[in-house]
């Protein structure tokens, strides 16, 4: 018997409870509750319905399904829980379809599964479907910079996403006190910049260097001054902000949904 639609959406995102557990139970509630008519009749319902269809009738690994159903589980969710409450997805042209062209927003979340597809981290997946779900509530957000944000992502490891999210809440959250300068210790007066630094250190400070490079971060501080980064052991972890745009991508990423204890290693390479 062929499988309809919505069974072919739930066995997808089924594949994800292996790693997404209760929010794959809760959007397939969402989906076969009385939530399906709102969701599945709404533009945004219509995009994500087409999107799992066509996805769901490729070849795929069972890791590939599994890293697509969690991405789309999650989306889901979110999507569920700002409309729970009270927010309203964007009114512009987003999910407007044109003769002969597919919505912004159908192209995004392919582009989402499609990374999900591809990607070896598996804590990323959160990620992915927090960029779709988010960029239907952000009119301000182009889709140019949605599809730049997206081939950032894929670029970005998960420990780099771990250094954004302790930069994003480093001023908000008590105990994150980074290091302000590198000292040789046999010498407090003097200021000569350290090179002890393990591997794991000098990984994460390399990361946190191509963060700058990629337009996400600088060095800087409070009078307005700006470090010019020659290389990473130029960092001065204290002085590490996000830039504009550094601010918005970890806006829509959803940075806050970062558990904690997944920032405490890099934490302590930057304390």
């Amino acid at each position: 018997m062929k499988k309809s639609d919505i069974d072919k959406i739930k066995d997808l995102i089924s594949f994800g409870s292996d790693v997404a557990g209760p929010v794959t139970a809760a959007a397939i509630s969402y989906i076969t509750g009385n939530f399906q008519g709102a969701i599945l009749g709404s533009a945004y319902g219509a995009i994500f319905k087409r999107g799992i269809i066509e996805i769901a009738d490729r070849i795929l690994s069972s890791r590939e399904k599994s890293r697509v159903g969690v991405t789309a589980a999650y989306a889901l969710t979110k999507i569920k829980l700002r409309l729970d409450a009270g927010e309203n997805i964007r009114d512009d042209d987003f999910f407007d379809e044109n003769t002969g062209k597919r919505s912004d927003a159908e192209e995004i979340f392919e582009g989402v599964l499609l990374k999900a597809k591809n990607e070896h981290e598996e804590k990323k997946t959160k990620i992915l479907g927090n960029i779709y779900a988010n960029t239907t509530f952000t009119s301000e957000f182009s889709v140019g910079e949605a599809n730049h944000l997206l081939q950032i992502t894929e670029n970005l490891t998960y420990q780099e996403i771990c250094i954004l999210a302790l930069i994003e809440r480093k001023d908000e959250t008590d105990g994150i006190v980074l290091r302000k300068k590198w000292k040789n210790e046999e010498n407090e007066s003097d200021d000569t910049i350290t090179l002890n630094f393990s591997t794991k250190e000098a990984s994460v400070f390399q990361q946190a260097y191509e963060l700058c490079n990629k337009g996400l971060m600088f060095c800087g501080n409070s009078q307005g001054d700006t470090t010019v980064l020659m290389t990473a052991s130029d960092i001065l972890p204290d002085e590490l902000m996000l830039t504009i745009m550094g601010i918005t991508f970890c806006k829509i990423m959803g940075l806050g949904d970062i558990p904690d204890e997944d920032i405490e290693e890099v934490k302590s390479c930057l304390s």
